[in-house]
C-alpha cells in the first residue's frame, strides 16, 4: 500500500472514530458484529476505559475475534488503565493495518493477524468488577466497496456483575423477527451480515468456536415493493456468524414474481441453545449505473428488530 494512501486511510478513520464517539455503549463486555481485514481497508476499534478501573496493575482487556466462514475462534490479552483511550487498527501491521492510532500510547491492543477476513469481535474488561469499565466504537474505511461507517459497541452490562463472570453474555438480546427490505437489484445489491448472539462465556473461556445457531424464516410470504404477498416457506440457518441475502429466503418461484423491483420479508427466526437473538448488519451496495452521488457507494446500519 503506497504511503499517502495509507495515510488517507488513517486520517479519515480517526476521524470517524472521533465523531462516533457519542454514540458508543458501555459494559464489561462489548460486541461489535462486522469488522474486515480486506486489503487496502481499515477497521478501526477504539476502546475508552472508565476512572474506575484499575491502573495498578494495567486493567487486563481480553479481545475474542470470530472469523471467516468457519467463524473460528482466535483470542488474547490487552491492557489499558483508568480514563485511557486505546485506538489501533484491527488488522496487524504484517496483515494490512497500521497499528495504533497514536503510537506512544503505552496501552497494549490484541491485532488480527490475517488479512482478507471479516468476522465479529468481544472485548471485556477482566481486571475490575465495574459495569461500567469500557466503551467503544468500530471505525472502518473500504475504498474497494466504497464503504465509510462507525458503529456503537453493543454491551452487555446487565450480565456482568463480577470481574470476568459473564464475559460474552450477551443473551439478554433476544431478537428475532427482523422485515428485511431490499430495493430493486439493478440499484442496490444488498446482505445481511448476521450474528448468531447468546451467552458465548462458556466458548470463550474454553477457547472454542461459537456455536450459537438461529434459523431465519420468512414465514410463509415474500412481498413485493406494492405489498402483494407470494407464498412459499424458505429458511436459511446461520451458525455463529454468516451472509444472508434475500435469494436465501426466497423460492425461485417467490424470486420470479417479486421480480426486480425489489420487496419485503418480514422474517421469524428460531434460535438454537445457546443463542438467544441476532443481530444483522444490513449492508447495501449502490450499482455504478445509479450516477453519483450514491454510485460505488456501500452503506451498512444495524437492522432494526420488529414486526
Amino acid at each position: 500500500m503506497k504511503k499517502t494512501f495509507q495515510k488517507t486511510l488513517i486520517a479519515a478513520s480517526v476521524g470517524i472514530v472521533m465523531l462516533s464517539a457519542a454514540g458508543t455503549a458501555s459494559a464489561n463486555s462489548l460486541l461489535f458484529p462486522y469488522f474486515t481485514t480486506a486489503t487496502g481497508a481499515q477497521s478501526v476499534l477504539t476502546i475508552t476505559a472508565s476512572s474506575s478501573v484499575s491502573t495498578s496493575p494495567a486493567e487486563a482487556l481480553h479481545y475474542v475475534y470470530n472469523y471467516g466462514t468457519a467463524c473460528t475462534h482466535y483470542d488474547a490479552s490487552g491492557s489499558m488503565t483508568a480514563n485511557d483511550t486505546l485506538s489501533h487498527s484491527i488488522a496487524a501491521t504484517t496483515a494490512g493495518g497500521f497499528g495504533k492510532v497514536v503510537g506512544s500510547d503505552t496501552s497494549t491492543p490484541v491485532y488480527f493477524p490475517l488479512a482478507n477476513q471479516t468476522g465479529f469481535l468481544v472485548v471485556s474488561n477482566k481486571t475490575s468488577a465495574n459495569l461500567d469499565a469500557i466503551r467503544g466504537s468500530m471505525a472502518i474505511v473500504d475504498p474497494a466497496t466504497g464503504l465509510v461507517v462507525s458503529y456503537p459497541g453493543i454491551d452487555n452490562a446487565a450480565n456482568t456483575t463480577t470481574a470476568g463472570a459473564g464475559e460474552g453474555d450477551f443473551s439478554t438480546n433476544t431478537d428475532l423477527r427482523f422485515p428485511l427490505s431490499f430495493m430493486p437489484a439493478a440499484i442496490v445489491t444488498t446482505s445481511w451480515y448476521t450474528v448468531a448472539v447468546g451467552n458465548m462465556n462458556a466458548a470463550i473461556v474454553g477457547g472454542a468456536d461459537w456455536t450459537g445457531k438461529v434459523t431465519i424464516s420468512n414465514q410463509g410470504n415474500v412481498y413485493n415493493n406494492d405489498e402483494v404477498a407470494y407464498s412459499g416457506t424458505v429458511s436459511k440457518a446461520v451458525t455463529c456468524a454468516g451472509s444472508v441475502v434475500a435469494s436465501d429466503l426466497m423460492t425461485g418461484a417467490q424470486a420470479a414474481a417479486v421480480g426486480t423491483n425489489g420487496g419485503v420479508i418480514k422474517t421469524l427466526a428460531t434460535a438454537t441453545a445457546p443463542a438467544t437473538g441476532a443481530v444483522m448488519m444490513k449492508m447495501q451496495a449502490v450499482q455504478a449505473s445509479v450516477g453519483a452521488p450514491f454510485a460505488g457507494k456501500q452503506f451498512l446500519h444495524r437492522e432494526q428488530a420488529g414486526f
